[in-house]
């Protein structure tokens, strides 16, 4: 199956909390590092004053975690807000 071509992520932003473990996850398939600022390509921003959520995801550095069932994004979002969604061909 060729995930990459047939399914994008989506982030449900009213969902996320903000805790960036989708971003440790995605960094480390990148670079074997756990960065909030390095080689993710996931970031999200919250602001602590007002509890805002900013998410960038940026499909084109995401390869989709080719060697795992399931990105490990996904496996890693412990409230769910991230999900693969069913690109129409």
């Amino acid at each position: 199956m060729k995930r990459e071509l047939e399914y994008t992520i989506k982030i449900n932003q009213e969902r996320c909390t903000g805790c960036q473990a989708c971003v440790l996850a995605c960094s480390y398939h990148h670079s074997n590092v756990f960065s909030l600022t390095n080689k993710s390509s996931i970031e999200i921003f919250r602001n602590n004053q007002n509890g805002e959520i900013n998410i960038n995801y940026n499909q084109a550095s995401c390869d989709m975690c080719p060697d795992e069932e399931v990105p490990l994004c996904i496996q890693f979002c412990a409230i769910e807000a991230i999900q693969f969604i069913r690109m129409r061909k």
